[in-house]
């Protein structure tokens, strides 16, 4: 139910308004963009009870042992204020983002990083940018381009296809080349000519994946970056982009690169990598944990529904069903 009247809303807005959307907030600017669709966000949030559970009951058992323990239910509101941000974003750039302007609002990858990346994709040295849930990832493959990093950014096709084609367009704009999940040969290729794939690394796998934690929560990791990383020799970074106030502004954050020499004489580098690309993507969301997405259910379906649960029982005093 909750995935249905989100889906409704977001094809609604992409497909009856997004044009209109384009042109009210290019006119009237990214603070009346960011306060309508925060407010929109606001009032879906607190009119679906299982999001707003689902939220904090996730935000709560990965935060519970941090500075913001006692901050949970704001963190978690706000948190899907952000990922309705992300659709303020994609509106937004389609007039203020492009390759002259992009460095204005923030989208430069920092120093030291970026010599040294671009340095590698000079010497054909293969790469994989891994990132999460986090923020306005959807921005995150526009900047690489724009600053000269050219990578294939892995995606998942929305359902919408004129909203999927709006957003491949903004997405693509800085040369960026994205391919669909699932074309595993082409992801290949690319590592295999010394090119760099970008893909989002926080998603849960099936009991095949790597156990391990992520923020302190038992989960399952995939496999397939440590063993892409192990067979092309190549080295792995971390970053991430951190929205800034409500101006369209942003942070590239870089975490962590992991050089393919450096695990050359573990006795399983297909953990080594796992384990510490998850640290480096803690790292980025602990930062400002009101901008991951709470929401999605990270640590699996089954480890969600225990959450809301337990979550459930302390706040009603109940043993039922959430």
């Amino acid at each position: 139910m909750v995935r249905k009247l989100i889906a409704w809303i977001l094809f609604t807005l992409s497909n009856l308004h997004r044009r209109m959307l384009v042109v009210y907030f290019g006119v009237l600017g990214p603070r009346f963009a960011y306060a309508f669709t925060g407010l929109l966000a606001r009032l879906l949030y607190d009119a679906v009870d299982p999001l707003r559970r689902r939220s904090e009951a996730q935000a709560r058992a990965a935060l519970a042992n941090t500075p913001y323990a006692d901050r949970i239910q704001e963190l978690a509101r706000q948190a899907f204020v952000h990922r309705m941000w992300n659709l303020a974003d994609l509106l937004l750039a389609d007039r203020y983002l492009h390759r002259g302007t992009f460095a204005r609002y923030g989208g430069t990858v920092p120093e030291p990083y970026l010599s040294r990346m671009l340095a590698a994709q000079r010497r054909g040295q293969a790469a994989i940018l891994l990132s999460a849930y986090y923020s306005s990832f959807d921005l995150l493959p526009v900047f690489l381009g724009f600053n000269g990093i050219h990578s294939s950014a892995v995606y998942l096709p929305h359902a919408n296809p004129q909203f999927d084609a709006h957003r491949r367009r903004i997405r693509g704009r800085s040369g960026v080349e994205l391919i669909p999940i699932g074309e595993a040969a082409r992801i290949e290729s690319v590592l295999a000519a010394g090119g760099t794939v970008a893909l989002i690394a926080d998603h849960h796998a099936d009991r095949k994946g790597l156990p391990v934690t992520f923020l302190g929560l038992p989960t399952r990791a995939i496999r397939s970056v440590g063993l892409l990383a192990w067979r092309y020799d190549a080295d792995v970074v971390v970053a991430g982009i951190r929205r800034v106030g409500e101006q369209f502004r942003f942070d590239v954050v870089v975490e962590d690169i992991i050089l393919h020499d450096e695990w050359k004489s573990v006795d399983d580098p297909v953990v080594y990598i796992t384990e510490r690309y998850l640290r480096g993507l803690e790292r980025l969301i602990l930062a400002d944990p009101a901008q991951y997405l709470w929401a999605y259910p990270r640590w699996g379906k089954e480890m969600g529904e225990r959450l809301e649960r337990e979550y459930a029982e302390r706040h009603t005093g109940t043993t039922g069903s959430a």
